[in-house]
């Protein structure tokens, strides 16, 4: 296991025999392996340079006081297996510094400070040791889509997207939900909801809790080429928490990974279902307010001239006008 402490927060990564990395201050959530790596790496390939101060009283301008509630030490811990027993080793880093590149750095229980030489990555917090990425679509690739009683589709169908704005998508809302739709919420919904889950991405994940209860202003049903994907949401004190299932359509055979990290691409729908079971994710603030524009509650009532009942709700009866 390593333990990173920096201010007040502490991230304790464990290593379980297959070989993989998790978060075991974040329920176990799997960490990514090349950045622990990276981590192990760049702290043993530190060389030490020069001779800093040995003053206690003068650590904090290296950024080496520790404890230290301002953040601008971190101290690196790797432990041992055996139960209660000490840290195999300890360092504590401070600030860094360019051409060349360099961290100052020092022993716990040691006044004496260094400057080494090398780049350190360690991230101070949970989220920087995990992919926060859960979908990266290209453009084009989502058809469908049902929110909080309002359908979308694209009108480009499977045709290939083309260079300019995005075409407009037709919209129909279910007849029970007519009256809760205003025209200004409709273009906000055209305008924002297409794109949505494009880049979606998380700031906290935690485990799914088995009494949630969905709700519609926070859930979107979408149809893509290849796969149905659903991401259900619930407001909470602290944030819209949601889950993530993907079913992929039959025959659907997983493309390549993309070239370059980051760049939009297919995943493959199955390992990604697989990887959010038992996981709840919160939505970026953004992301969630991209929502909640959409139902303004002093958007006024809706007048009429948007087609009802004529597309069927994914995953619910179409309700028909009397």
């Amino acid at each position: 296991s390593v333990e990173v402490l920096c201010g007040n927060a502490t991230v304790r990564l464990d290593r379980p025999p297959d070989g993989s990395w998790a978060l075991a201050t974040n329920a176990r959530y799997p960490a990514r392996k090349e950045l622990v790596r990276a981590m192990l790496v760049s702290i043993a390939g530190l060389t030490v340079d020069d001779r800093m101060t040995a003053k206690k009283e003068r650590h904090g301008e290296l950024g080496l006081a520790w404890p230290a509630p301002d953040g601008k030490a971190r101290v690196v811990r790797f432990l041992s297996a055996k139960p209660d027993a000490p840290p195999v080793a300890e360092i504590v880093l401070g600030e860094a510094r360019f051409a060349p590149d360099a961290v100052f750095a020092r022993l716990p229980g040691q006044d004496q400070t260094w400057r080494t030489l090398g780049r350190v990555q360690v991230p101070s917090d949970a989220l920087g040791w995990v992919d926060r990425t859960l979908l990266s679509l290209p453009n084009g690739e989502t058809q469908r889509l049902e929110f909080d009683g309002l359908t979308l589709a694209s009108p480009a169908g499977d045709a290939a997207p083309v260079a300019g704005p995005r075409p407009a998508w037709e919209a129909s809302v279910a007849y029970a939900e007519r009256a809760g739709w205003a025209d200004a919420q409709l273009e906000s919904a055209k305008t924002g909801l297409p794109s949505f889950l494009e880049r979606l991405e998380f700031d906290g994940v935690r485990r799914a809790r088995a009494d949630r209860a969905t709700e519609p202003r926070w859930t979107v049903l979408a149809e893509t080429k290849t796969a149905s994907v659903a991401l259900r949401g619930r407001e909470e004190g602290d944030g819209v928490w949601f889950t993530l299932t993907a079913l992929p359509r039959p025959g659907f055979t997983p493309p390549e990974p993309p070239k370059y990290e980051g760049d939009p691409h297919v995943p493959d729908w199955a390992k990604l279902d697989a990887a959010c079971a038992g996981w709840e994710f919160k939505l970026p603030q953004w992301k969630a307010d991209t929502l909640r524009r959409m139902r303004a509650a002093d958007a006024a009532p809706a007048d009429g001239g948007l087609p009802v009942g004529d597309a069927l709700p994914m995953g619910e009866p179409a309700v028909a006008a009397p």
